[in-house]
């Protein structure tokens, strides 16, 4: 408005000094008194609000300027901020270390497409990652990072550590476990202390692994997978404010990371269940199992764990078995020796013997249908040792629908869910059981439920949409 006056003056003012020029007839009346009290008033009225615009157009323009020049420094100190400084690329050793600690191929796939590498992909390194058992995805996409512009051409990954994964790839972990070790003594490195972390975690050493993965959050506060595998930790443990303080810092540092958000919806249903007087063993329940007390039970568990990974699963039936005997008041026999039948390949086929699993009769064809049958059973006889973990009731019901049981699926789930909603790895088995027990409508909402629940999956799952294009779940042979 002040504008608009100052406008409206300055053309009044010029409109009056014209009038009055046009109005002398000569110009010795210009040296008439009358004239000169009027005219020289006038003229300095006319120059001060004719510059006042200008002024203000220059004052607003410094002002702009100020602002763009305070946005572009605190632009540039936010760019230096020492506790996000910018990613180096990535070095042949971090990848390694990397995959040794555990870190998901998809996750070390996005660093690189992020930061890039510090090293000439030539046959040299490509050896030297193929010596380290490198997962061959990344391999495949190394060739398409692009190598920053003072890349070393040497080969600079450590024997030891070369050493380590070959032994992690073996599964020899306490090897791997010796290989790092003596690593770390010598090089300070918080991706080596996370990968010697990962092998506690393995071993089932939790205080090793927690003391590993504080090392090296403490010596990479920036490094985002310390923060999740110590959330993982504090989970197992039942450390609930510190697996939530966790999950926290990762998420501040990677917003979209699925496994820190599970860990953080994971402590705040620890908070529900402790506000609800559940105790910390019932929550343990959930998701864990307690461990037998027969020494030589719990040998013969893992044993049977160990042969089931080399294929000798005959033996491992027979381990696991034989714990049982031993201790049958232990649900993770039960569930291993599960996941054994579930897991058994097609083409072995052989005759049940009188020792055969129930309800197996002696003398009947095992194939991998009956085999499954057998899976069922143990992990009934798990459930009722167990009845609330989730672990055994989602075996349970994922196999009950492998063999279209869809009713008896459906009670698994609902209970399974009703326990703990977060748990998302069910639904696509739960919209199959109900598709296929006659609940078409139920079905579409627990798919809503999963896309709801997707980003705290703990599957690993990539969100794919359960139905088909004939509103049908895929998989499901109707």
């Amino acid at each position: 408005m002040l504008q608009d006056l100052l406008l409206f003056a300055s053309a009044w003012s010029k409109a009056a000094f014209w009038r009055l020029v046009v109005s002398i007839h000569s110009p010795l009346e210009l040296l008439c008194p009358r004239w000169w009290k009027w005219l020289l008033p006038g003229l300095c009225l006319t120059l001060a609000i004719s510059a006042a615009p200008r002024a203000r157009a220059q004052d607003t323009e410094s002002v702009g300027d100020a602002a763009r020049a305070f946005r572009a420094k605190h632009a540039a100190q936010a760019n230096q901020d020492k506790t996000h400084p910018p990613q180096p690329p990535l070095s042949a050793t971090t990848l390694v270390a990397w995959q040794v600690a555990g870190m998901p191929a998809s996750d070390i796939l996005n660093e690189l497409q992020l930061r890039g590498i510090a090293f000439t992909l030539d046959d040299a390194h490509l050896n030297t990652l193929k010596d380290a058992r490198l997962a061959p995805e990344l391999l495949i996409a190394l060739p398409n990072v692009p190598s920053h512009p003072d890349a070393s051409s040497a080969s600079e990954v450590p024997r030891a550590l070369i050493t380590a994964a070959q032994a992690s790839s073996a599964k020899d972990y306490t090897a791997a476990r010796h290989a790092l070790e003596s690593l770390v003594q010598k090089n300070r490195d918080a991706n080596l202390y996370a990968a010697l972390g990962n092998m506690n975690l393995l071993s089932g050493d939790l205080p090793s692994a927690e003391t590993d993965f504080l090392q090296s959050e403490q010596l990479d506060p920036s490094f985002a997978y310390a923060h999740v595998r110590l959330a993982e930790i504090y989970y197992r443990s039942e450390q609930g404010p510190q697996m939530e303080e966790e999950a926290k810092k990762a998420l501040r540092l990677q917003p979209n990371n699925a496994a820190a958000r599970k860990y953080l919806a994971l402590s705040i249903t620890m908070e529900s269940h402790d506000s609800a007087s559940f105790n910390s063993k019932n929550f343990n329940d959930l998701y864990d199992f307690k461990a037998g007390e027969n020494t030589e039970a719990n040998d013969l568990n893992n044993q049977g764990m160990a042969l089931h990974e080399q294929g000798e699963r005959t033996k491992a039936e027979a381990a696991y078995r034989h714990a049982i005997e031993m201790d049958p008041k232990v649900a993770v026999y039960y569930y291993n020796l599960g996941i054994l039948y579930m897991n058994w390949p097609a083409g072995h086929d052989e005759l049940a013997t009188a020792s055969s699993f129930a309800p197996i009769a002696p003398g009947q064809l095992l194939n991998q249908d009956t085999r499954k049958l057998q899976a069922i059973e143990a992990y009934k006889l798990a459930k009722a040792l167990a009845p609330r973990n989730l672990k055994i009731r989602t075996n349970l019901g994922s196999t009950l629908c492998d063999i279209s049981q869809y009713s008896e699926a459906v009670v698994e789930f609902r209970e399974l869910l009703s326990m703990d909603p977060y748990w998302n790895r069910v639904r696509p088995c739960y919209v199959q059981a109900l598709y296929g027990s006659g609940h078409v409508k139920e079905s579409f909402q627990v798919e809503e439920d999963y896309k709801r629940y997707k980003n705290l999956d703990d599957s690993g799952d990539d969100g794919t949409a359960l139905f088909d294009d004939d509103d049908k779940p895929r998989g499901v042979q109707m």
